[in-house]
């Protein structure tokens, strides 16, 4: 049994790819896609695509490229993740005949590849975009159960074009039939179509409502009447035969029902997690340029961190947001990265700081948003400074029970009734999928059950919504591109496969217990703290900074703030509704243009009706 001790006096093997790829030939053979996509179809307008390329310049820095076949357009922006020499998307067939935009990383396209080449394929490429490609060529729309990795993409075959999302939903994709049903625009990022002039936007009143009560948009809704998400898992085909546009409804190419549990005893599982976590961590380090990762001090991701330095022959850049010196998340993560001889970066942002960022952190966010991420945010300028790639713990909370709600049921449920209260003088009631979530979580059928539904409503909307959509933001806001190796196809299955006794037991009051159980065994005394310790996190990163903004919200917005305003009574302090109106004005009257309504002071002082008395920003906020 190896421990973290002697690691650290031994040689650290050079990591190579667990497709079997020698490690010094790896860099020919894996290409991956980090950037923004785009296509408009129906449209005869090439300045359309060339706007809806341009909003997501910031996802790929690294070059863009159009593709144009009558009217159907097809555009990528490209960050340089692996093999930065690569010709530019789109990319396509031999013949041109089919073509792909693609936003992701395939982790198992060495294996396609040698398949696809002794079906008859021949590639000119070393790229995993090449392998969609082909892919599609072979297995028409079953291609995508063939795929592994995270993504989003539209492959043009000359009579339709085909987009899939991959199955957690880790990379987006965003559309909207406009034009009077004569056109459809899709995007990496919703701001891209406010672009497109036919596009007029509103607010969607009911995702305004399903978020009230769970916290989260549910289904393909947004923010946004007539913008839709291609759910995680699913694809669609849209085709535009001149001037008839034919959208098909986005299916589903894997099940949504939880797997069956299976019937394990525990060293196996354990010794199974061990294994799968080994070779996924091994996978996500692969790329042409450093890989970094964040480090929050808590068991996930120090657990990446553990298995990553053993796989690195140089020091790991390691990076920690937090609002102050002291947060626990900031001590722990700097005592991890000694451990593992990191290079360790630490962002502290200003109050002044997070005055500064606010409108282009409500543009990024898309979506009405509180300020406790921000710390995250603005380290993702920092980290995109040294890295293009960073490793990120996302998704172990939802996969192995991490959140006091899978211990504290009656803590969930008051929860929803008090959001559910809220909405009683609104016209718009929740949906059929919100209320179908409330009743699974809260059926009396025993804990057990409850433990169930919670697993599987925490790995649906909740995870894309709450967490990966966030971190795609923020990264690529800064050309920085995350990877989430607890969220890999593999880890995911069999994680969703353990009894749930092994993820939490409810008995002793632990949760993650196989996790924490496994980093104890393999790394021994060394992560004693960081197992035991309940980890503060990136929604706490922020309090400090957060609870000073409201406290000048308080101070300086009128009394009646919340009552005068038509949607006030559902947001229960001032600042809430600041941010909500800041989203507003940003997104409804300037179509996603931080620049539209200034500083974050000029913005709060309009709506404090001060500025004739002229209080500058540093009057405000020391008062």
């Amino acid at each position: 049994m190896r421990r973290l001790h002697g690691l650290l006096h031994v040689a650290l093997r050079p990591f190579a790819l667990v497709s079997g790829v020698r490690a010094a030939g790896w860099q020919d053979v894996w290409v991956g896609r980090m950037c923004g996509i785009a296509g408009v179809l129906g449209g005869s307008d090439r300045t359309e695509i060339e706007r809806l390329i341009a909003a997501l310049g910031h996802r790929g820095p690294d070059g863009t490229g159009i593709r144009v076949r009558g009217p159907t357009h097809l555009a990528a922006a490209r960050l340089a993740i692996i093999d930065p020499t690569a010709g530019p998307q789109p990319a396509s067939n031999k013949a041109g005949t089919v073509a792909v935009v693609f936003n992701g990383e395939i982790y198992n396209h060495v294996r396609l590849r040698g398949e696809l080449v002794q079906r008859g394929h021949r590639f000119a490429t070393g790229t995993d975009t090449e392998v969609i490609v082909h892919a599609f060529e072979e297995w028409g729309e079953s291609c995508v159960q063939h795929l592994h990795g995270m993504f989003a993409f539209a492959v043009d075959d000359g009579q339709r074009v085909f987009l899939a999302r991959d199955r957690l939903g880790i990379k987006p994709l965003y559309y909207s039939v406009i034009g009077g049903g004569r056109k459809f625009v899709c995007a990496s990022e919703i701001k891209a179509i406010l672009t497109v002039p036919d596009y007029s936007p509103e607010l969607d009143l009911q995702t305004f409502v399903d978020a009230m009560v769970l916290g989260h948009p549910v289904g393909d809704g947004t923010y946004f009447r007539r913008i839709r998400k291609l759910p995680p898992g699913h694809a669609m085909i849209v085709a535009c035969d001149g001037n008839r546009l034919t959208v098909g409804e986005p299916r589903p190419y894997v099940s949504r029902a939880a797997p069956a549990r299976e019937r394990m005893e525990y060293a196996e599982a354990e010794a199974r997690l061990e294994a799968a976590l080994e070779q996924v961590v091994e996978s996500h380090l692969a790329a042409d340029v450093e890989v970094g990762l964040t480090l929050s001090g808590g068991l996930d991701s120090t657990l990446i961190a553990l298995l990553a330095a053993e796989r690195r022959d140089s020091p790991l850049l390691a990076f920690t947001a937090a609002d102050h010196a002291d947060h626990p998340d900031v001590v722990q993560a700097g005592a991890v990265a000694r451990l593992i001889n990191a290079e360790h970066h630490v962002t502290l942002p200003t109050f002044d700081d997070v005055l500064d960022a606010i409108p282009q952190f409500v543009a990024t966010s898309e979506q009405p948003c509180s300020l406790l991420s921000i710390p995250f945010f603005l380290a993702c300028r920092d980290i995109a400074a040294k890295v293009k790639s960073c490793l990120h713990g996302e998704g172990a909370d939802e996969l192995f029970g991490g959140y006091s709600s899978y211990l504290d049921r009656g803590r969930k449920l008051a929860t929803i009734r008090t959001q559910l209260q809220l909405l009683d003088g609104l016209a718009v009631s929740p949906s059929a999928r919100t209320l179908e979530v409330v009743r699974r979580l809260t059926a009396d059928d025993g804990f057990e059950q409850y433990l169930e539904s919670l697993f599987a409503v925490n790995l649906a909307d909740q995870l894309e919504c709450n967490h990966l959509n966030p971190v795609d933001q923020c990264g690529m806001a800064a050309g920085l591109e995350f990877r989430v190796p607890y969220l890999d196809d593999g880890l995911v299955e069999l994680a969703t496969r353990m009894p749930v006794g092994f993820l939490v037991r409810s008995d002793l009051g632990i949760r993650k217990y196989i996790l924490r159980r496994l980093a104890l065994r393999r790394f021994g005394p060394a992560v004693t703290d960081v197992v035991l310790r309940e980890k503060l996190g990136i929604p706490a990163s922020g309090t400090r900074l957060v609870a000073r903004f409201a406290a000048l919200c308080q101070e300086l917005l009128p009394a009646d703030y919340l009552d005068r305003h038509e949607l006030g009574p559902y947001f229960q302090t001032s600042h809430r509704l600041l941010l909500f109106e800041m989203f507003w004005e940003t997104f409804l009257v300037h179509r996603g243009d931080p620049a539209g309504i200034g500083s974050a002071m000029d913005f709060l002082m309009s709506r404090a009706g001060v500025g004739a008395r002229g209080v500058s920003r540093a009057e405000a906020i020391t008062a």
